[in-house]
């Protein structure tokens, strides 16, 4: 996709606390490797207080955080450690995780999932709550203009998630207003076991999928960071299902030349098509 050097400013903006490590935290490792100054965004990482959605407080058991710890903090110092090992910088958003939010009538956004550790978030365009998305994008163009990057990537928000699909579109005007290049990277684990279209909004498409290697060391690393999120490896990762082998078998198939492979996607607007 890119090879880093010492001009080559990579912001990764990641909807939540672990994404960008579960989706590009190899390419991550290897451009800082490569000489590239890093950064990830995390959009949704605001901290948060009681009362908590039935769904929430189910997943903070999943999670193993106990009521009286503060899952936000909790959540952010896991985060932390695991770009810490990337040899990426941080920045950690205000906004809350879909989960703690209720919509514009006061219900949950998120329900548990009757058997299941999913929860289901309420379906709706990223444009859907105005306010939010503006000051998500506000956000964003802060950060944009604070790192001056020359690369932005983020999530391709084919999940259906509304935080992922509102980071995603935040991202993408704000590259595109200041002709930034961007790329979206391919969410996992959920292309795993299959995604649905990406939809973009009106005026920009997917260019064609890239499918660069990473080096062994880099991957290792990827996977050492990952199990940094001990909360989420709780719920990712245990008996029945093995998180690592499903990305080294995936990262394997994609990748052409052998080794290891983590899939992004340029992003064209009409004007550029032109």
């Amino acid at each position: 996709m890119f090879r880093g050097s010492d001009r080559t400013r990579l912001l990764a903006i990641s909807p939540h606390l672990d994404e960008a490590v579960l989706s590009f935290g190899a390419g991550l490792s290897q451009a800082e490797q490569d000489g590239a100054q890093v950064t990830v965004y995390t959009v949704f990482a605001g901290t948060v207080s009681p009362p908590y959605s039935p769904a929430a407080k189910r997943l903070h058991g999943i999670w193993d955080i106990s009521p009286d710890q503060d899952a936000s903090l909790y959540r952010r110092k896991e985060d932390i450690a695991a770009l810490d090992l990337l040899g990426a910088d941080h920045r950690h958003g205000r906004f809350l995780d879909a989960i703690y939010r209720k919509s514009p009538d006061g219900q949950w956004l998120a329900e548990n999932v009757p058997g299941r550790q999913k929860v289901a978030i309420t379906r709706q365009s990223s444009q859907n709550d105005s306010d939010l998305f503006s000051a998500v994008k506000g956000d964003i163009e802060s950060v944009v203009d604070e790192f001056a990057p020359t690369l932005i990537i983020t999530c391709a928000a084919a999940n259906g998630h509304i935080d992922n699909a509102i980071a995603r579109d935040a991202a993408l005007f704000t590259a595109h207003e200041r002709d930034i290049p961007m790329r979206l990277w391919e969410d996992l684990p959920h292309a795993i076991f299959g995604l649905d279209a990406v939809e973009l909004p009106k005026g920009f498409h997917l260019g064609p999928p890239d499918f660069s290697s990473v080096k062994t060391e880099a991957w290792t690393r990827k996977c050492e960071a990952l199990r940094l999120y001990s909360s989420q490896m709780s719920m990712l990762n245990g008996p029945g299902k093995d998180l690592f082998a499903q990305l080294e078998e995936h990262a394997r198939e994609s990748s052409p030349h052998g080794g290891y492979s983590e899939k992004t996607w340029s992003v064209v607007s009409r004007e550029d098509s032109n």
